[in-house]
């Protein structure tokens, strides 16, 4: 469906071979089923837990998959038990260790919403920044950034992070 119909196809913070790969054979799919729109974009949801210090930020997002592990993370996870597509592949990348690619955090992704949106790029603004650049090296043009508590997330991202993407 996405080769053909979508304006924009959107991953969720997986390793960068894994969206490396589904985005070559997207483009393939797309050329061989003559796609008669624009070409096909991509887009990354993920999280973005930063900090001044990258001690400071795994530090933070140990303390926030403990919170989460115990049950004490928000109503939110109530979501475990559906288990679509992509939470399952974000399921079988946790199998693949705590940590992927630089700062990809998959630890999360074992306690909440059923897995979806809960991989994390962890570390300074700096380091998330290099992160999301290699995204972007892939191909990926369109990201949704967030962490929780949103309005001091959205802040710290907003000040710290986006000035480095720009």
């Amino acid at each position: 469906m996405a080769a053909t119909e979508a304006d924009v196809q959107l991953f969720w913070g997986e390793p960068r071979d894994d969206i490396a790969e589904r985005i070559a054979r997207l483009k393939a799919l797309s050329a061989k089923l003559d796609r008669d729109l624009p070409p096909l974009a991509f887009g990354l949801r993920i999280t973005t837990l930063i900090r001044d210090t990258r001690e400071e930020a795994w530090a933070d997002a140990e303390a926030k998959v403990a919170r989460m592990a115990a049950g004490k993370a928000g109503d939110w996870q109530d979501h475990r038990t559906v288990v679509a597509h992509g939470q399952q592949r974000l399921n079988d990348v946790v199998t693949r260790g705590d940590v992927l690619d630089d700062n990809l955090y998959t630890a999360p992704a074992r306690h909440g919403g059923g897995s979806a949106g809960t991989t994390w790029l962890v570390g300074t603004a700096e380091d998330v920044a290099r992160s999301l650049r290699k995204y972007e090296d892939l191909g990926i043009s369109q990201f949704i950034l967030s962490d929780t508590p949103y309005r001091a997330e959205s802040d710290r991202q907003g000040k710290a992070l986006l000035p480095l993407l720009s």
